[in-house]
């Protein structure tokens, strides 16, 4: 049986998108900023309104009620991992503005070896990934009160998406 597998030329993605594993900072950050440094929390939705292009999470503390979720913290931003930010593999009516943990996406999503399986499954031979917590740019960090901090974080991200997600 013929699928074409050997004649039809591998796909460049050019609007991949990555979750970044929970880590990231945690890991490459100086100890000082463990307690300041985006991390990922699990945390009740306590409200979720999408209100002129712009969704609102408000992140519930241990014991409200509501769905669990990844939440990243980073100063006064609370910002969940939604079904939105990693919707491959769902159908797409399941596809809604709610939120998740790492366990309820694939893992592909966020880790090296098992986005590298998906890609073969896919047929694709290289992808243009963004960002989802730091968003265009680095915009989170740019956005930040603490300049120091910041420039720490976007120089982070940069290193683990040189080192480990693309190397």
């Amino acid at each position: 049986m013929d699928t074409h597998a050997s004649t039809f030329p591998l796909i460049i993605s050019v609007d991949d998108h990555t979750v970044e594993p929970a880590g990231v900072w945690q890991d490459r950050l100086p100890a000082r900023y463990q307690d300041t440094a985006p991390r990922v929390v699990r945390a009740p939705l306590k409200e979720m309104t999408f209100l002129g292009g712009r969704f609102r999470p408000v992140m519930g503390e241990p014991g409200d009620e509501g769905p669990l979720g990844d939440w990243w913290v980073y100063g006064d931003l609370r910002r969940p991992l939604t079904r939105l930010d990693t919707a491959v593999g769902v159908d797409r009516d399941e596809v809604r503005l709610e939120v998740i943990t790492y366990e309820q996406m694939r893992p592909g999503s966020y880790d090296v070896p098992a986005r590298l399986a998906d890609m073969d499954v896919n047929h694709v031979q290289s992808a243009l990934c963004f960002p989802t917590f730091p968003r265009f740019c680095g915009q989170t960090f740019t956005e930040a009160r603490d300049r120091e901090l910041a420039l720490l974080c976007v120089r982070a991200y940069n290193d683990w998406m040189v080192e480990e997600w693309c190397g």
